[in-house]
């Protein structure tokens, strides 16, 4: 801890403003940790802008600047981005996210995904491959003004690399720890006035939890495969035609819960009886027509997207027969946007648009009650069967103006939207019980709901020199609601399945700077939040639910700054706290704690070396480590279970040349001991010993990869 004080706090205060950058930035450099943020072009507001022209808190990464790991996900910016926090355990299904202490553990995300201009609405579609990336755009505070429902606290921007006008080959193989094995190929192939893309990755692990009810099995194996086609048409008269098709296929194996006491005592090692599984399949496409013109611009994105996972999973965590459920969902999703803007003018930039779309999500839920569901159930219940459809239907309208130079170097933005949408709800369960020869009709529910809102935006921006930039900024937030998949109530004919919409006002101040030479970039931002109406996650006899809890505020900062402190050597810092309380809840005594797995702090801070080398097989030399850090963490709304803070080491080395990568990482490599979610399980009313259950996070993994390029 001495010395990370060091690094985060001694070593900055000397800034060398005045030294030449010798970093790399080219297309053969394999890491590059500094980025000439100035030179940088960012989308996430829909149309190209410097970043100290966007009146937020913003962080940029690319591929090569996510530490470790042959191919990354989203996970992996834990850290690297200030108050940004996905959990690394579980299952694809539902990865709690979390920003600015404002996130939830399952249910519609609290931050919008957007990749190459579609949206992306589920969780469970978060986690894939990050590979041929460009960049990533994370923007912290709601964007719901020009996002919607989906980016009540923040929005995630990636952009792929397009199909290009060359033939090129990439390809890359890697291993790591525990089996790991990590393949994809990228191939450009232009065919006269069409550039297409063909991409592919293939990801397989063994897991490092042993189940010991199955002789030591490995719990948690994963695979997955990808595949992808992108193409691009530059057409007459400034037409632009985008389209594409993606698959993807994962699976993963069960939660690795286990008793908190037991964990402590072998960190990998879980007990319970029926094997468990996450399986998705997903295939989306898109078709993007652009037009440029004088002094307006044309945008018409349409995508659909289908979805099929099935989940099985011992529900209890233990050896005990007690409770199992297998999950079976489907779901089509199609949106449609067009916004008109205009062309960047010396005193004025204008955005008018509008967003639809359509989503019908299916649930076949099947639990089973084994020879030991004394330990949960009061009733003598076999099995119980649920069936819900929910349709959805939206529609948005917006728009979005800035003044510029009002006086020398001011701009004011306001921005408004109108948000609508409908959800239909056919619900229907049914219940065998003990003895009985067929099932029988429990809850059945017809219901509709509407959900709508007005968000503005406002804010003011002072610049210096293109360079400098203050701002301070105002924005509503929202997500809408909707219905639970299951009922938690069995004693009772009534059901209630609804949640209702959650809300909340974000203030920001922000400083940007950025120096001539690149050598010196900063980022920084304090916020106060007031969120309404919480959709909070809910364990219940059945499973999980949403139910709108009370009120919270969470208030922070955070930072991004890297420095060049030498030529070659780079120091980088980024770090977010956020202190977030519930002011109102509907369980008196939890008023005052701490919102559920947000943690207190984040941050990452290390230094990168990167040299030319003048040899005929190698270009770059790049080595760098960083210490990433996570704050104290509570997993239930009583604040008991908790993970007090941890701090993970982790390794990079590169070499890359003309036609040949070679990357080596190593991620914990001190072998770190932490939880990454703890939860309080039902059973453990009558077996104490598994009431704190949790699962224990990543040991140290260590791999390389080569890459060759054509």
């Amino acid at each position: 801890m001495r010395y990370l004080f060091y690094i985060l706090f001694i070593i900055p205060v000397f800034p060398a403003f005045s030294q030449k950058s010798a970093i790399l930035t080219t297309d053969d450099s394999l890491y590059h940790i500094i980025q000439q943020m100035q030179e940088v072009v960012v989308t996430a507001e829909k149309r190209e802008l410097k970043p100290t022209d966007i009146p937020a808190a913003l962080t940029v990464v690319t591929e090569r600047t996510i530490p470790g790991e042959n191919n990354p996900d989203l996970r992996n910016i834990s850290g690297i981005v200030p108050n940004f926090y996905m959990q690394e355990g579980g299952l694809k299904l539902s990865t709690p996210l979390y920003i600015r202490g404002i996130g939830t553990v399952s249910g519609t995300p609290p931050i919008g995904l957007y990749v190459d201009g579609v949206p992306v609405f589920d969780k469970n579609a978060f986690v894939f491959d990050l590979y041929d990336i460009r960049q990533i755009e994370v923007l912290r505070g709601p964007q719901t003004t020009l996002y919607g429902r989906n980016s009540i606290n923040g929005l995630i921007n990636i952009n792929t690399r397009p199909a290009d006008n060359k033939f090129a080959i990439r390809a890359k193989a890697g291993l790591a720890s525990y089996y790991s094995q990590n393949y994809n190929l990228i191939v450009n192939l232009p065919v006269k006035f069409i550039y297409n893309k063909l991409s592919f990755s293939y990801n397989k692990s063994k897991g490092y939890f042993k189940n010991r009810y199955d002789n030591d099995r490995r719990s948690n194996p994963t695979e997955s495969y990808n595949g992808r086609y992108q193409g691009n048409i530059y057409a007459a008269r400034d037409w632009k035609i985008a389209f594409g098709v993606n698959y993807n296929h994962s699976f993963d194996g069960g939660y690795a819960y286990h008793a908190v006491d037991s964990l402590k005592a072998d960190r990998y090692l879980v007990n319970y009886n029926t094997p468990s599984s996450y399986k998705r399949d997903m295939i989306s496409s898109y078709l993007n027509l652009k037009k440029m013109g004088k002094h307006t611009a044309f945008n018409w994105i349409t995508s659909y997207s289908w979805t099929k996972d099935k989940q099985i999973l011992d529900a209890d965590f233990t050896y005990l027969d007690v409770f199992d459920n297998i999950k079976k969902s489907n779901q089509n999703l199609v949106t449609q946007e067009i916004n008109l803007q205009s062309i960047a003018a010396a005193h004025w930039d204008w955005t008018v648009g509008a967003f639809g779309f359509y989503k019908d999500l299916t649930n076949k839920y099947l639990a089973t009650f084994g020879k030991d569901k004394a330990y949960l159930l009061p009733l003598p219940l076999d099995q119980a069967k649920y069936f819900n459809n929910t349709t959805t239907k939206g529609i948005a309208g917006y728009g979005q103006i800035t003044l510029k130079e009002m006086w020398p170097g001011m701009a004011v933005t306001a921005g408004i939207r109108y948000d609508y949408e409908n959800a239909a709800l056919t619900y229907r369960d049914s219940l065998l019980f003990t003895g009985d020869a067929a099932f029988g009709p429990f809850h059945a529910s017809d219901k509709k709901s509407d959900f709508h809102a007005w968000l503005p935006k406002f804010s003011f921006m002072q610049k210096w020199n293109d360079r400098v930039s203050l701002y301070l900024s105002v924005a509503k937030g929202y997500k809408a609601g909707g219905y639970n998949i299951i009922a938690n109530e069995m004693s009772s004919l009534l059901t209630d399945l609804g949640y209702d919409e959650e809300k909340l006002w974000n203030y920001e101040l922000g400083f940007k700077y950025f120096s001539p030479a690149g050598t010196f970039n900063l980022n920084a931002a304090v916020f106060y939040i007031d969120w309404k109406d919480q959709q909070i996650f809910v364990m219940g006899m059945m499973g999980p639910s949403i139910k709108n809890a009370g009120d919270a505020r969470s208030i922070g900062g955070e930072m991004d700054l890297n420095w060049e402190l030498f030529p070659n050597l780079t120091y980088f810092l980024s770090a977010g706290y956020s202190n977030s309380k519930y002011y109102h809840h509907l369980t008196k005594e939890y008023e005052g704690n701490r919102i559920v797995m947000a943690p207190e702090f984040t941050g990452n801070t290390g230094i990168a070396y990167q040299k030319a080398l003048r040899t005929s097989w190698c270009r770059t030399l790049g080595i760098s480590t960083n210490v990433t850090g996570f704050g104290t963490q509570y997993f239930d709304e009583a604040n008991r279970l908790k993970q007090s803070p941890y701090f993970l080491w982790n390794m990079d080395i590169t070499l890359s040349g003309k036609y040949v990568d070679f990357h080596i990482w190593g991620k914990n490599i001190l072998d770190k001991a932490f939880f990454t979610y703890m939860l309080n399980n039902p059973v453990g009313q009558k077996l104490p010993q598994y009431y704190d259950m949790g699962q224990s996070g990543a040991p140290a993994r260590f791999g390389a990869s080569v890459t060759f390029k054509i």
